[in-house]
């Protein structure tokens, strides 16, 4: 998907710092406007918020939306919600775990981890490493993790590091 982002906005440096915070956080994009679900956003305050101007982000969403396969992907985008902070504020765990992206089995490595040592998950995201400056994977947890499970999701082909908090 990204690929097809950069090849239409590959002349247009600050469309394509748009269309990728559109992807990363799940803003649609329908009938001209910029929306979070349901709720209309400003393109003044988009702009503010990229560091682009207003007409650029205007320009951006016309572009998705001349492009069929870009609107319909970015008509359908949600947004959600990244929990992670506050469940560190509820008491509960959360492991970050940084990683080769195009390694296979992570996920299920890590939720393996958890699984064996009896840890039940209540949240868990994956960030796309074409849209984000690392690839990531946050994992909330019902409790608080030891680090005995942390040496096994050490040990997962293509983990590179683990935090917990």
């Amino acid at each position: 998907m990204w690929k097809k982002v950069a090849e239409k906005f590959d002349k247009y440096p600050s469309q394509i710092a748009v269309a990728r915070e559109f992807l990363r956080l799940g803003i649609s994009v329908r009938d001209g406007k910029a929306y979070c679900d349901k709720i209309e956003l400003v393109p003044t305050k988009i702009a503010e918020a990229i560091g682009v101007d207003r007409k650029v982000v205007l320009a951006a969403i016309q572009n998705i939306e001349s492009d069929e396969e870009l609107r319909k992907v970015f008509s359908a985008l949600k947004p959600v919600a990244n929990i992670a902070e506050v469940a560190r504020i509820l008491g509960f765990g959360v492991l970050e775990v940084y990683a080769e992206s195009h390694k296979v089995g992570i996920v299920a490595g890590v939720t393996s981890a958890l699984a064996n040592a009896g840890i039940s998950i209540r949240y868990i995201l994956a960030e796309d490493p074409e849209l984000s400056v690392e690839s990531k994977l946050t994992v909330v947890t019902e409790t608080k993790i030891p680090g005995t499970v942390v040496e096994e999701i050490l040990k997962v082909d293509g983990v590179e590091k683990v935090l917990i908090s």
